[in-house]
């Protein structure tokens, strides 16, 4: 039990806090991404990295034995990894609804002389 007048950590409610924000500011700025609507791959990768980074979060901040740091590297990668992968597949499907979009604005002649 704690003595009267002891402080209690608040570290772990720090790290939780800035790990929200830190999603809803990434969130926030890829959602507005062109391709987010067209690319469902891209929309699971992303939201795959949000649980990642709090196990990765979880992990790092728990940790009291040294096996327990590279599980938690391991997860902050793999996070990572997802989140690139998500804002890869957006960048891709834009470029090739771009190609499409410009496949079927030129204008050929139907019979070549």
């Amino acid at each position: 039990m704690e003595a009267q007048g002891e402080e209690v950590p608040m570290s772990s409610t720090v790290v939780a806090v800035a790990l929200v924000l830190c999603s809803v500011a990434l969130h926030s700025r890829i959602r507005r991404h062109a391709g987010w609507t067209a690319s469902s791959r891209g929309r699971f990768l992303v939201f795959l990295g949000y649980p990642m980074a709090a196990l990765a979060a979880y992990w790092w901040y728990a940790s009291s034995t040294a096996w327990e740091w590279p599980l938690a590297g391991g997860w902050s990668v793999a996070s990572l990894a997802c989140v690139l992968s998500g804002v890869d597949a957006l960048r891709r499907i834009t470029a090739e609804h771009a190609v499409k979009a410009v496949a079927m604005e030129t204008i050929t002649p139907a019979v070549s002389r």
